[in-house]
């Protein structure tokens, strides 16, 4: 996954929690520099998923959070389903 993959991710993260996307607060949850999540936030803008709020705040555009929902993973199999049975044999 790229580092702007893991941005949109980090900035879903906080949207879910009502939060709005700071530098720094993404900088923290990617464990990465400031400097390079301002970088992926440029890219991000350019390519109309993020849109700025402020000087160091941004959101996700509907494009944005569209992309940020499909790159979720998928749910795990539910226990009675047959993939997700194991062998009982000792």
């Amino acid at each position: 996954m790229t580092f702007d993959a893991h941005v949109l991710r980090a900035m879903l993260r906080l949207a879910r929690g009502r939060k709005s996307a700071e530098v720094d607060d993404l900088a923290l949850r990617v464990g990465s520099a400031p400097s390079k999540v301002r970088a992926s936030m440029r890219r991000l803008r350019a390519s109309g998923l993020v849109e700025p709020l402020g000087t160091t705040e941004s959101r996700l555009t509907m494009a944005g959070l569209a992309v940020a929902v499909a790159m979720l993973p998928r749910g795990v199999p539910k226990r009675g389903s047959t993939a997700a049975r194991t062998s009982r044999a000792a």
